[in-house]
């Protein structure tokens, strides 16, 4: 894994050559505008290199190597955008008219192989007529939403050929500079100073080529990669596991009873509300654009969840060394606010600094780690108690343990469906029901393990064991 690393211009830069690389830009987003919507209109998920020029329509306002950059990007924009669509939102379209009737298995299999490998032309079971079928649902907004769009936001991809990026020890206002390529092409490259990076101490130790982009704050940021890969530690089969579950009102709760950034929920909904307030105002008013206000707020909100994903992971790092912490594969097509939020950049900050397993995460907070009765009805809210053998516990907590579960579970995979998941869970939950029988028939005492023989305790620390109370008496890690 390689990490970005951001140059701001600096605040003495000559305006004259400022506004010289905003005119670059301005040509740079009509053009990769333009050849987007060519894409779309022609059906083509991706070009290779060889046939961008002859499909590509021309623009002499740009230099050949910047039309090269842009066509480039087109394609990356196009092809990024049908991945995520897929994933999104015709995977299930997809399922949902094959279960109607609409079409057959063969259709199907098509449709499906169509989107996960972005096929273009007539190949083996992807017809020309799934291919039609399946752009009609791409193209349609009221299925998929809208196509991509080019903003004056985009980032301007420059390679090497178009751009020189480095240090120069004789300059007065900073020792690092970036050049690029002039909209004449009579004049040479501008000459623009940058704010240094401490991360960056020699210009060899990033790559070659930059990403340059204008921040909602009006200052334009150039992005480089860093040639240094950061590996992440493997560890063995055998290391150590914990379940991490991202919290209803916390950051996280793990499958042993912690509970970590208790504080998020109110911040971040006192500043969520107020996004929300500024937003519809603007909407009730008819104006499209964000404004700086708007901005800022959104800076603030994401910065805020940031923070805390990554505390809470420095956290977990320190407190659970040589572990490898097992999250949930989460759709997050039902999740709104602080979930979403949260669960984004805990999994991103999880996954840059220690070993991650991802597993199918249906019904583990629905499923009670004692008996193994699955049931919406179990959880309401942050309180978890089992409609049959009347277990209490934090939902969450019971999340972070069924995860925890399932990492261990060779019967469910995940890909499988929720549909395949709950009858396999309760069969389960019938087979400790006899095994529970038979113990009484013999005279012994009921066994209180859950079905996959994982004991668990009875309540978690913090919470009351009273059915008909259920209160935090601690906040913080519980």
């Amino acid at each position: 894994m390689k990490k970005s690393r951001f140059f701001y211009l600096h605040p003495e830069a000559n305006s004259g050559k400022v506004a010289s690389l905003e005119a670059l830009q301005a040509e740079y987003t009509a053009y990769l505008a333009i050849c987007v919507s060519a894409m779309l209109q022609a059906r083509r998920f991706s070009l290779s290199r060889g046939e961008r020029q002859a499909f590509f329509p021309r623009y002499s306002a740009l230099s050949s190597q910047i039309v090269k950059n842009v066509r480039a990007h087109a394609v990356a924009i196009v092809s990024g955008w049908a991945a995520s669509k897929y994933t999104v939102k015709l995977k299930s379209v997809i399922r949902a008219k094959f279960k109607g009737g609409e079409f057959d298995e063969a259709t199907r299999s098509a449709l499906c192989i169509l989107g996960k490998r972005l096929i273009d032309v007539p190949s083996g079971k992807v017809t020309q007529e799934a291919i039609n079928l399946y752009w009609s649902w791409l193209l349609d907004e009221d299925v998929v939403g809208k196509s991509p769009r080019i903003s004056d936001r985009v980032g301007m991809r420059l390679s090497e050929m178009t751009s020189i990026f480095g240090k120069s020890e004789n300059t007065r206002l900073t020792a690092w500079w970036i050049g690029f390529s002039h909209l004449d092409a009579g004049k040479s490259r501008i000459q623009l100073p940058l704010v240094a990076n401490p991360y960056v101490k020699e210009a060899s130790d990033v790559a070659k080529g930059v990403l340059a982009r204008k921040t909602r704050q009006g200052r334009w940021r150039f992005e480089v990669v860093e040639c240094k890969k950061w590996e992440v530690a493997k560890l063995p089969e055998s290391a150590p596991r914990l379940g991490v579950d991202v919290g209803l009102n916390v950051m996280a709760a793990t499958s042993d009873g912690r509970l970590l950034e208790a504080g998020l929920k109110p911040k971040f909904n006192a500043l969520y509300d107020t996004v929300r307030d500024v937003r519809a105002n603007r909407q009730r008013q008819g104006l499209t654009d964000d404004s700086p206000k708007l901005n800022a707020l959104e800076s603030r909100l994401t910065g805020l969840v940031k923070t805390l994903a990554g505390t809470c992971s420095n956290k977990l790092i320190v407190a659970y060394p040589g572990h490898v912490f097992v999250v949930e594969n989460l759709d997050l097509r039902g999740c709104r606010g602080q979930k979403r939020f949260a669960y984004r950049a805990l999994h991103h900050s999880l996954e840059m600094k220690a070993p991650c397993e991802v597993v199918n995460p249906a019904y583990t907070s629905q499923t009670c780690p004692n008996c193994g009765f699955v049931s919406r009805k179990n959880r309401s809210g942050i309180k978890f108690q089992c409609c049959y053998c009347g277990k209490i516990s934090h939902a969450d907590v019971v999340g972070g343990a069924g995860l925890l579960r399932r990492s261990e579970d060779k019967q469910i995979g995940l890909d499988d469906y929720p549909t395949v998941v709950k009858p396999i869970l309760e069969a389960r939950h019938e087979e400790w029901k006899k095994f529970q029988a038979s113990l009484s028939a013999l005279g012994r005492k009921k066994n209180a393990l859950e079905p996959s023989s994982r004991e668990l305790t009875t309540g978690v620390s913090g919470f009351s064991r009273d059915r008909h109370s259920f209160e935090l008496e601690s906040e913080g890690v519980g």
